[in-house]
């Protein structure tokens, strides 16, 4: 007689379409808080033409303000490094 032999059966992967749903959902808004209003800052900025900008950027209470932003990252940075490293381990080893 002939043996029957049992095919092997391997599990495909399901793919998990609501967390997917969700991850996409969570960029597109993230992406729209983010884009719409930088298009609009640059939009308004640019609406005189190009050379008005690059005066303002030659005026020392904008180069002021480009120089905090840049401070203050360079604290704001640092400090998020830390406390993520940080909460990121303290969740791992709870």
């Amino acid at each position: 007689m002939a043996e029957v032999t049992q095919l092997k059966r391997y599990d495909v992967p399901r793919i998990n379409w609501g967390k997917w749903f969700l991850i996409g959902v969570g960029m597109l808004v993230s992406a729209f808080i983010l884009l719409v209003p930088m298009i609009y800052i640059f939009v308004q900025a640019f609406s005189k033409g190009l050379m008005p900008v690059l005066q303002n950027l030659a005026d020392p209470d904008m180069l002021h303000a480009i120089w905090l932003t840049v401070l203050i990252a360079l604290i704001a940075v640092p400090v998020n490094l830390v406390f993520g490293i940080l909460l990121a381990w303290l969740g791992d080893a709870l």
